[in-house]
């Protein structure tokens, strides 16, 4: 990989971008980092390359999310499968070709933009969950190996368990960091891994480190402002309903006294 002044910079402003996405939402790194890098980069060296970056990010996430940990139980029968896919799929990011992968992350991207069409997702019972969390966990960590991204598979099936708000946010970033470490030994054994290439992510985790505080700061400033929000409305529908509730009343009793008024 040969690099320059323009390239770095590129590499680093994408790799920002990508890192306030995944703060702000608790996933979403992979898929954005990856596809605008592949432009940039050949599809192999842009996954390689965030394959180094991916772990330290994900492991961040476990921690700002870590009060929520008690959904991992659940998510074991998916967490094994997706290592085997993960082993598989760093095997075909090695083996396949380039156009290949292009092709692939190409239709990856626009089954994800044809899925978020969806309004509401589509929940699945305790039996079916069971059934298919293997098959769950085999293909994101397919596509995770051999394409660098998951998110769209793991978001649809853990929106379908009722997964939502941090317990979301954990379950996917528990994934997300078992796959990458999986990956990285892979990638490793199959000597993927070259001193620039490490260096390089070494280096751009600073500012993905940057990004994905500013995406807290951020998620934490739409929350405090829904909040507020939502708090603010309750107290106007009181205020409207104490109001049409106590009109009423003052007319009655002007009503009322009115008469004795008079006869006064």
């Amino acid at each position: 990989m040969e690099l320059d002044v323009g390239l770095v910079v590129t590499l680093a402003v994408v790799i920002f971008v990508a890192s306030t996405v995944n703060g702000v939402a608790g996933f979403g790194f992979a898929l954005v980092a990856v596809a605008a890098l592949a432009v940039v980069l050949a599809p192999r060296p842009a996954v390689v390359l965030i394959s180094v970056i991916t772990p330290a990010l994900q492991i961040f996430q476990l921690r700002y999310h870590w009060e929520f940990r008690s959904v991992a139980g659940r998510l074991v029968p998916m967490l094994v499968a997706s290592v085997v896919g993960t082993v598989v799929g760093s095997n075909l990011l090695v083996i396949l070709p380039g156009y290949a992968l292009a092709i692939a992350l190409g239709l990856f991207a626009l089954w994800y933009v044809i899925a978020s069409l969806r309004t509401s997702p589509m929940l699945v019972a305790a039996t079916t969950e069971r059934r298919i969390a293997p098959a769950v966990g085999a293909l994101a960590g397919v596509s995770n190996g051999a394409l660098g991204a998951s998110g769209p598979i793991l978001g649809s099936y853990l929106l379908a368990l009722g997964l939502t708000g941090r317990h979301f946010v954990f379950a996917i970033s528990l994934t997300f960091a078992v796959m990458s470490a999986i990956r990285i030994g892979t990638l490793a054994l199959l000597g993927e891994y070259t001193l620039t290439v490490v260096l390089l992510g070494l280096g751009l985790a600073l500012p993905a480190w940057i990004g994905q505080r500013l995406g807290f700061l951020l998620r934490d400033a739409c929350r405090r402002a829904a909040s507020s929000a939502s708090f603010s409305s309750r107290c106007w529908r009181r205020a409207r309903t104490s109001s049409t509730e106590g009109s009423p009343r003052r007319s009655w009793r002007s009503a009322a006294s009115s008469p004795l008024r008079s006869v006064r």
